[in-house]
């Protein structure tokens, strides 16, 4: 169990945290599309951002590197190698601010949380990080092992501030990111993203649906030859959960193939049965114990002047490979006619459950909460996906909707304080 030498600590400096991740919030890190500068490649906010972490970090002891506001790092001992690597990033995503109730760049504490972009993704857990490290260091216990804190700055932007980090240096042998969900995300799907296209005499002059290729969409509508206009109102998802959700597209085209004679969208319609998000439609339904079921979604479709252009993702399990499934979708397509090309092509991530380190967090979730630990596979990435071994561990608790994205984000004070104590007793249990 955490000491309660390192708890005291970690609450008698709950003021300071608080003022801490205040500071930290009130930069507007949002990373920009495209490289700005040598010195600010994701936009000056980012690197502020870093900045001041790094200066934190350094004030408590710690040895600090910046690799060019890419990513930074800081030892507790350096003259030890790196054996466990902790990962957050303190890019956030935009907020449109007249969406929320205060300003997302300032911190507001209402009914006991923090509100403010970043204040669970990824900020919160950062200073968590931070603080429960000062902890450590202030009730003078010894690590036998070094840790590095690892701070990114363009996760929400396809992570190349990790891969420029690796290019500069190497990862210690265990890391987790506190950048997911307990009790511990051990397995991620792969993930296809695919387009496809083809002339059509189908008689409609415009079919608009899907504003994300990651999304299902809710709201379809078409405009036909004659003039009629057709819509559907469906709900919306992430591409990572389809069944939480109602395809629009899927749901407008059943309905056009009803009605009228219309052999392309007769045939998407066969593709992607309205309802269905398993990929039976394209023969690539499957699923197995540790990842759960494959998932498909058309997520966007556009008809304009004779060509039909549409997106599909796909999160497929461990069992099957990225070829495999890609080849079936592509003779599907071909079936009926359309050109079918992969965009993106991920791999899956998968840390066995009975590694070290998986077993070692675990056993710190168990402890802190009293309840039972489990390993948990999603359809979505994280941090560590391209990081063999990697883990999340943290900081979101089953059942709760923190608002991560979207308007009015926010963290539980009582929940910092525990992922604190969380932080810290991973810590001592993998480095004492």
């Amino acid at each position: 169990m955490l000491p309660e030498s390192v708890k005291n600590r970690i609450h008698a400096n709950q003021d300071a945290m608080l003022q801490t991740l205040s500071e930290l919030i009130a930069i507007p890190s949002v990373a920009t599309p495209q490289p700005q500068s040598s010195d600010f490649p994701y936009g000056k906010p980012c690197a502020d951002a870093l900045h001041y972490m790094l200066q934190e970090l350094q004030q408590l002891g710690m040895t600090c590197k910046n690799y060019d506001c890419h990513m930074g790092a800081a030892d507790w001992d350096p003259s030890l190698p790196p054996h466990l690597g902790i990962l957050c990033h303190l890019d956030v995503v935009p907020a449109v601010a007249s969406n929320w109730s205060s300003d997302p760049f300032t911190a507001k504490i209402r009914d006991n949380c923090v509100y403010g972009r970043g204040a669970i993704d990824d900020k919160g857990p950062a200073v968590a990080v931070l603080y429960a490290l000062r902890a450590i260091r202030e009730a003078g216990i010894p690590l036998r092992k070094n840790i590095r804190f690892l701070l990114g700055c363009n996760e929400e932007n396809g992570s190349t501030d990790l891969e420029y980090h690796l290019q500069k240096d190497t990862m210690p042998p265990q890391v987790f990111t506190p950048d997911g969900s307990y009790p511990l995300i051990h397995l991620e799907k792969g993930m296809l993203r695919l387009t496809f296209s083809k002339a059509t005499s189908d008689q409609i002059e415009q079919f608009e649906a899907g504003t994300a290729p990651n999304a299902v969409p809710a709201d379809a509508s078409a405009v036909l030859a004659d003039g009629q206009k057709q819509t559907y109102s469906g709900t919306a998802a992430h591409a990572s959960t389809p069944e939480s959700g109602d395809n629009a597209i899927t749901g407008l085209l059943a309905q056009l193939t009803q009605q009228s004679d219309f052999p392309d969208c007769t045939a998407l319609s066969r593709l992607f049965p309205h309802g269905c998000t398993d990929g039976s439609g394209l023969g690539i339904a499957c699923a197995d114990e540790e990842s759960g079921a494959l998932t498909c979604v058309c997520s966007m479709l556009q008809f304009q002047h004779g060509q039909i252009h549409g997106c599909v993702d796909i999160r497929y399990p461990i069992s099957v490979t990225k070829e495999t499934v890609l080849q079936k979708v592509q003779d599907a397509f071909a079936t009926y006619g359309f050109y079918c090309e992969a965009q993106i092509q991920s791999d899956p991530h998968h840390t066995p459950k009975d590694t070290p380190l998986v077993q070692d967090l675990l056993a710190v979730y168990e402890e802190q909460t009293g309840q039972p630990g489990a390993c948990i596979a999603i359809g979505g990435g994280t941090y560590v996906h391209d990081i063999p071994g990697g883990v999340a561990f943290g900081m979101e608790y089953p059942g709760w909707d923190y608002h991560m994205h979207g308007d009015d984000e926010f963290l539980p004070i009582d929940q910092l304080i525990q992922n604190t104590e969380m932080m810290a007793a991973a810590i001592l249990r993998i480095c004492q």
